[in-house]
């Protein structure tokens, strides 16, 4: 008994810690966004022979929860799902399912305060061309804070896989799952409250890992590819090529509120990747969404 005491005491002196801290809160969110986009340059190719281009319709929805910890700590757990509808390439059609949890810390007080936040995030994808199916998962840390009351800025750092799930050699001796990729990136992103309703934003990246190319037979890209398969997709003669490349990607957003739930999203996003001697090829992605939060 005398043993039990101490120990009773050591719990009611750490529950009034705890209970005389910055009082916690728990909130359920859910968010839903429609919406379309465009890519100029869907297989990645860099002769004007091999692009590809379309657009596909998107549906999104998350269910996620928020529990602020303490007055400078937040968490996030959310689950989502993901489908894209192709208007031409219907093997790229895909439906995702995933979950993702974040941390976010807050050194002091006032808008002006810096903050770190650290994220993961895993989806499975399902396409209707197996030779895309499989995981993916991602994981950044961001450093930034609000610099005045209507412009916000980070960097931060980002580490990417995804795990092809079907092999699909047509070499001997080199690996099908061209889609086995992983890569490193560094970001720099800025936000600007033009009114209470308007946003406008940028965003920089560099990603250096396997890329993915599309093409017909090329036998430059082949001797540089450690993963070879043949890519029906976008046809019979068309074959998936993984290269070792760094990506350049510079986008702008807008973002205008129609109510405190709704909002219309415009963005476009150009991108650049080298990945060996002679190999340079672009990408133009313009999207617009109608997004939903309850």
């Amino acid at each position: 008994m005398t043993g039990a005491r101490p120990r009773r005491a050591a719990l009611g002196l750490l529950a009034v810690l705890l209970l005389s801290a910055a009082p916690a809160r728990a909130d359920l969110f859910y968010d839903a966004s429609a919406g379309a986009f465009h890519d100029d340059n869907l297989t990645r190719a860099q002769q004007s022979a091999d692009i590809r281009a379309d657009g596909a319709a998107t549906l999104a929805a998350t269910a996620g929860w928020f529990y602020a910890a303490s007055g400078a700590d937040g968490i996030t757990l959310a689950a989502n799902a993901n489908t894209e509808a192709y208007a031409r390439f219907h093997g790229l059609d895909v439906v995702s399912v995933g979950a993702g949890a974040a941390w976010r810390h807050k050194f002091g007080l006032g808008y002006a305060a810096p903050w770190v936040s650290l994220a993961i995030n895993a989806t499975h994808d399902d396409y209707r061309d197996d030779l895309r199916d499989g995981s993916r998962f991602d994981a950044r840390v961001e450093f930034g804070r609000r610099y005045t009351e209507s412009f916000d800025a980070s960097v931060g750092i980002a580490y990417d896989r995804r795990i092809a799930k079907n092999d699909e050699p047509v070499v001997p001796g080199i690996s099908g799952k061209v889609f086995n990729v992983r890569g490193q990136s560094a970001f720099a992103r800025a936000a600007y409250d033009v009114t209470d309703r308007l946003q406008l934003g940028a965003r920089l990246a560099v990603r250096r890992g396997d890329v993915v190319s599309t093409t017909r037979r090329n036998l430059e890209i082949f001797e540089a590819s450690d993963a070879i398969a043949a890519d029906p997709t976008f046809g019979d003669d068309f074959f998936a090529y993984r290269l070792r490349g760094t990506t350049r990607t510079a986008s702008t957003n807008l973002s205008w509120a129609l109510s405190e739930h709704a909002s219309v999203n415009l963005s476009y996003t150009a991108a650049r990747t080298l990945a060996y001697d002679g190999l340079d090829y672009r990408s133009n992605v313009g999207t617009i969404l109608l997004a939903f939060r309850f």
